[in-house]
């Protein structure tokens, strides 16, 4: 399956990826279908860390869940609260959501994902697919929004040269109004091993 990178579409803040509907698979499905579930979870201090992945013999085909239940949200709301996250070597501090289960949250994917196909005359007017294809872009293609730079910056090392997991580890901390919550400084650690195989 090609995927191409769609160039000439500048949406502000909206990276997307083309593939063509007749580049993909046979059945057709997103390329962002998920071929399993398997979700590994570790909880470190007040932190829940979640991986799932969705496809383990092809590239990034995972995402990061890091949930956080300490004495920070008893002090600030969720949306004040920042979650400090070291993936293999490479961190950034994020902002955090409120989540459904009484935690502040971050979401991270490590690849495509949201994709739909663009089909010309369902789409409105202005949108991602109307644009795509008034640029010269082909009706029944699929569109996928691509990882941010933070999420790309953040998986590199989460993965190996052919696509397949690196084991994971990772480091977390929560920040808010200048406290943290990190281990006295040492931070909050969960490893995750390579996964090879679908549930």
């Amino acid at each position: 399956m090609n995927v191409k990178i769609l160039a000439a579409l500048s949406l502000a803040a909206v990276s997307v990826v083309v593939t063509s509907a007749s580049e993909s698979r046979a059945s057709n499905y997103p390329p962002d279908y998920p071929m399993c579930s398997s979700s590994d979870s570790v909880t470190t201090g007040p932190f829940e860390i979640i991986r799932h992945t969705t496809n383990p013999y092809a590239s990034h085909h995972a995402n990061l869940t890091a949930a956080y239940r300490g004495y920070l949200r008893a002090l600030f709301p969720d949306d004040q609260i920042h979650i400090y996250i070291n993936l293999n070597g490479n961190d950034a501090l994020l902002p955090a959501r409120s989540g459904s289960n009484n935690d502040a949250y971050v979401f991270l994917n490590a690849g495509i994902n949201s994709c739909y196909m663009c089909i010309g005359y369902q789409s409105a007017p202005g949108s991602e697919c109307q644009q795509y294809i008034a640029n010269g872009g082909n009706d029944g293609s699929w569109l996928c929004k691509q990882p941010t730079a933070t999420e790309d910056n953040l998986f590199l090392w989460a993965f190996g040269p052919s696509g397949t997991q690196n084991a994971w580890d990772i480091q977390v901390a929560a920040e808010a109004g200048g406290y943290w919550d990190s281990n006295y400084g040492q931070n909050y650690y969960a490893r995750f091993e390579p996964r090879t195989t679908c549930n």
